[in-house]
């Protein structure tokens, strides 16, 4: 399979395996490579705009990608097929982070707000929305009880 027909902006391991290593674009696709030989084991599309952040889950079976269309996909890791669609950001989705257990998504977004996902339905279960800004990253702690956001409003 080929590589990606513009820039990588982003990746990540399906840590702590390993095997897997995950890749966003500006061509509007996610890649997953393998680490044991370097080949292409699927390209993932379903964005209408770049890929700007991407992460694992914590038990590597699924991957989010989120793009400056404003939505982010999880992704079936195995099948490369799309589980659901996380749509209610109005600007782009620039940073995505799971809980340590992998039922929940924090999502981070150019519109100023955070929001939270349940993995398990595809849906919005809490907005932070507390900046004047756009956000540069939003994290969960290791507990999952808490979320930490960064904006470009300092």
């Amino acid at each position: 399979m080929a590589g990606h027909q513009n820039i990588i902006f982003c990746l990540s391991f399906n840590n702590p395996f390993g095997d897997l290593i995950a890749t966003g674009s500006f061509d509007k696709s996610c890649k997953i490579w393998s680490t044991q030989n370097g080949n292409c084991v699927s390209t993932l599309k379903g964005h209408t705009e770049e890929v700007v952040c991407l992460t694992f889950d914590p038990h590597g079976g699924t991957v989010a990608t989120g793009s400056m269309d404003g939505s982010a996909i999880i992704w079936d890791v195995e099948s490369g097929q799309a589980i659901s669609t996380l749509k209610g950001h109005t600007g782009g989705v620039v940073s995505l982070n799971f809980s340590s257990e992998g039922d929940l998504v924090v999502s981070g977004s150019f519109d100023t707000s955070a929001k939270i996902w349940d993995v398990r339905i595809g849906k919005s279960i809490n907005t932070l929305n507390e900046h004047t800004n756009e956000l540069s990253n939003a994290l969960f702690d290791f507990t999952g009880d808490f979320v930490a956001t960064s904006s470009l409003d300092k």
